[in-house]
């Protein structure tokens, strides 16, 4: 199925920014907000594919959906953290696995693994499946609710009522942090960060650009959405009160994505947008699951065993070893996996009803 445009292109600049963050730029580069994409475009993927699945079947398949997000998500995961497991034993890289930390990693618990040992129990670089945990924990609850709100009320009042429980969890998010609760808590905990992913499935219910039929070209009203998008960007990246950073800070930041991302998508093939779509950031998106998951390990590794190459060498070996890593995951692990999710993605007879413009990729 046509893939949906410009997504490719925001996973790599998501991963980019993450990676250039834990390349040693964390002061300059914002790898927080790079995990904020991931977390709103997970949100209003896996909502669209959702909403294509139930208009045109009538029902969501949520045996099949669990399926595929497994075939998605453990195969390169095993094999990473196999690897990292196998390379701390051998004394290269810092840090071991113990049974409670290996075990929260492989069973998406490493976010709350993390919060309550400050990252200790896996090895060095793996702490990023902290942000994979909180994407299953949505997996295997948002489905079930998704498919009751499309079988029970209109698509605006179900992402009222998602963007209601945005609300809620700011307000959850604030009370802990003025009750005094851990940064680690704050940033990292599925109860404190799920509104992000939130924001995605609200704009995918709303007004997707994918699915509903918006103006084009983009008009003054857009090129003022844009530009208020990017100005609310770059006022959580200047403030710098810790209460903020910590409460409304991701909201502001996930609103703002949403807003981005629509136009991205619905404008694809226009300036600046049509950047997104460039083969090189195509490709880097199709592989940023491997690289988001190998990098860290890989970067702190090359630090430990040649601090003398300095930040460039190592930025520089590190990304040449990482897309090493990467492509033959995606060769050899992913496209395989992707076919075997294709086919349990066949849509079954259209039923009557609204139309659906275009289709889109298996995540």
């Amino acid at each position: 199925m046509k893939p949906i445009p410009s997504l490719d292109g925001v996973r790599a600049l998501a991963v980019s920014l993450v990676f250039l963050a834990h390349s040693g730029l964390e002061r300059i580069v914002p790898g927080g907000l790079g995990v904020t994409i991931f977390f709103v475009l997970s949100g209003f993927l896996i909502t669209t594919l959702l909403r294509v699945e139930a208009e045109r079947s009538g029902r969501i398949a949520l045996g099949s959906f669990y399926l595929r997000r497994l075939l998605r998500l453990m195969p390169p995961l095993v094999i990473v953290l196999a690897a990292a497991a196998l390379l701390s034993s051998l004394g290269l890289i810092d840090g071991r696995f113990t049974p409670g930390g290996l075990l929260a990693a492989l069973l998406y618990a490493g976010n709350y693994h993390a919060i309550a040992n400050d990252f200790q129990g896996v090895p060095a670089g793996i702490g990023v499946v902290w942000s994979l945990a909180i994407e299953e924990h949505y997996y295997l609850l948002y489905p079930p609710l998704v498919a009751l709100l499309l079988r029970r009320t209109s698509l605006h009042r179900a992402a009222a009522l998602l963007g209601v429980l945005c609300v809620v969890v700011l307000g959850w998010r604030s009370a802990l942090a003025l009750h005094g609760a851990s940064v680690n808590h704050l940033t990292m905990g599925t109860d404190t960060r799920v509104d992000a992913i939130l924001v995605g499935c609200v704009l995918a219910l709303w007004r997707n650009p994918w699915l509903d039929e918006l103006p084009r070209p983009m008009g003054s009203r857009g090129r003022v959405l844009v530009a208020a998008c990017l100005g609310m960007l770059l006022l959580t990246l200047l403030v710098r009160d810790e209460l903020f950073r910590v409460t409304l800070r991701f909201s502001l930041q996930s609103v703002a994505i949403a807003g981005l991302l629509h136009a991205a998508v619905a404008h694809a093939g226009q300036w600046p947008w049509r950047w997104l779509n460039a083969r090189p950031l195509v490709y880097l998106g199709s592989i940023s699951y491997t690289v988001y998951l190998s990098h860290h390990l890989i970067l702190l590794g090359l630090a430990r065993h040649e601090p003398a190459w300095g930040w460039f060498g190592l930025t520089l070996a590190g990304a040449l070893l990482t897309l090493a890593v990467a492509e033959p995951m995606r060769r050899w692990v992913e496209l395989p996996c992707a076919r075997w999710r294709q086919r349990l993605h066949r849509p079954g007879p259209q039923r009557g009803g609204r139309a659906v413009r275009g289709g889109m990729a298996v995540p």
